[in-house]
């Protein structure tokens, strides 16, 4: 069944707005961006808009009141968003409006969601004047964000390094990350996420391969917590052999990961991830054993 947007006030069609988001900065399409974006790099992007004749009457809104368009990026790792605002003016017949976003490229890292609204004094229908007008409303969006791919996943694990300092996040060397709508059948590459905190003295060490194992045992673990703990919230939805037969088929996937790793410990995948979520302590000192975790005795 269908689903229409009810708004409590009048709003555009979305044919009476025509929208445009490119990269200003550094020069390059949105498509390509991956290949030409170096981290701390700032991107700039510039959104324009033009409204058709009718947007007018059916908003209700008289052309002399200021209705603004909005650019905005996200950068979800980052946990940060940038925006700007420009208002729509007359020229020439045509109400048009531009605005450029300018993004701190010292902060993200994986992607950016771009988005543009239109904001203004829309129409309630209200006999009310006190509620005829709802001011500051966002009168139209697009369908969905559009997302801006910042690297290539060519790694065999998906890795950032970010400042944990300026993302807010915890003072450590690194943390896993999954995707909070991350389900089984998701890719590796957009389920999970290993950031390494660039503050860190251990960060170059951890990037260029030259850590000590028991420093790539400690972030397998963490991996493995993590992955297991994701797929095993899935449990009631999708069993573990469901999970299986999705790594059979597919060796990308979230779940194709998880089975993996339960390999790799020993363990069935359906008892990691009872383990992940009734007894987290055993499957950390299980998944420190079978990556040797604190052996100094050379045999790995």
């Amino acid at each position: 069944m269908a689903v229409l947007e009810s708004k409590p006030f009048l709003a555009p069609f979305r044919s009476a707005i025509t929208t445009d988001l490119e990269v200003v900065e550094p020069a390059s399409t949105i498509e390509d961006l991956s290949d030409v974006w170096e981290p701390g790099q700032r991107i700039v992007l510039r959104c324009r808009a033009e409204l058709a004749p009718e947007f007018w009457s059916q908003t209700g809104i008289p052309s002399a009141e200021p209705v603004m368009l909005v650019g905005n990026a996200t950068c979800l790792p980052a946990r940060a968003t940038w925006r700007s605002s420009a208002a729509f003016t007359e020229h020439d017949g045509r109400w048009t409006a531009e605005t450029l976003v300018e993004i701190d490229g010292g902060v993200i890292a994986v992607e950016v969601l771009a988005d543009i609204w239109l904001v203004g004094p829309a129409r309630t229908g209200s006999d009310d004047p006190r509620n005829a007008v709802h001011s500051g409303a966002k009168l139209w969006q697009r369908p969905s964000p559009v997302k801006i791919q910042l690297e290539n996943d060519d790694a065999a694990f998906p890795t950032t390094a970010i400042s944990f300092a300026q993302t807010g996040r915890w003072d450590v060397p690194w943390i896993v990350e999954p995707s909070l709508d991350a389900d089984p059948t998701h890719r590796v590459s957009s389920a999970i996420r290993l950031y390494v905190n660039s503050d860190s003295n251990l960060a170059d060490p951890i990037l260029d391969g030259t850590a000590t194992e028991d420093i790539y045992a400690l972030i397998q673990t963490d991996i493995h917590l993590v992955v297991f703990h994701r797929l095993a919230a899935w449990r009631d939805a999708m069993s573990p052999q469901q999970m299986e037969e999705i790594a059979e088929h597919d060796h990308e996937t979230l779940a194709a990961l998880g089975a993996a790793l339960a390999r790799s410990i020993g363990l069935p995948l359906s008892e990691a991830l009872r383990l992940a979520q009734e007894e987290p302590t055993r499957l950390i000192a299980r998944a420190r054993e079978a990556l040797h975790f604190g052996r100094t005795d050379g045999h790995r």
